[in-house]
């Protein structure tokens, strides 16, 4: 079942129109004390748990920010798709 070409400009266009507005959210920059690479290593590994108890307390997030930039981004990033299994669960026999 493929979609029409309709279909498919309709979905480009969504897209695109999602990727234009979302370039332009800021963020606060974050300062000398908040957390960095190794807040961002630390909570990408808890943020399974983080997850769940987020759901029963309104206190608990996912993601600190603001927060020092870049690196803990990469970092969260890193250890979700840890969790996620990564690339190994793309070569499955």
């Amino acid at each position: 079942m493929s979609l029409n070409l309709k279909c498919k400009r309709m979905l480009i266009l969504g897209f695109g129109t999602l990727f234009i507005l979302a370039a332009c959210a800021k963020r606060p920059k974050g300062a000398q004390g908040d957390p960095a690479f190794l807040r961002g290593l630390i909570y990408g590994v808890l943020a399974p748990i983080t997850l769940v108890l987020s759901f029963f307390n309104d206190a608990v997030r996912m993601y600190a920010c603001p927060n020092i930039g870049r690196w803990y981004d990469f970092v969260y990033l890193l250890c979700l798709s840890l969790w996620g299994g990564g690339s190994a669960a793309v070569g499955g026999d």
